[in-house]
């Protein structure tokens, strides 16, 4: 039960991660044209997506734990 909890948290803070990595890239970056293109794809791809599959695997678990 307790490793149910720990997916979804790790799954949220990764996800969050990724999300604040493109903001910050976006609006706090040093190039006046803000995050480029690739940088949104790179934070998606190692970021959000596995930390949304993460947390959809400790969800899963935790509704079969459920009955």
């Amino acid at each position: 039960m307790v490793m149910i909890k720990v997916l979804k948290i790790i799954g949220v803070i990764w996800a969050l991660l990724g999300t604040a990595n493109i903001f910050l890239g976006m609006y706090g970056g040093s190039t006046p044209e803000g995050l480029p293109t690739f940088g949104i794809m790179f934070s998606v791809a190692l970021f959000i997506i596995p930390g949304l599959i993460v947390y959809g695997i400790g969800e899963l678990n935790s509704r079969k734990l459920r009955g």
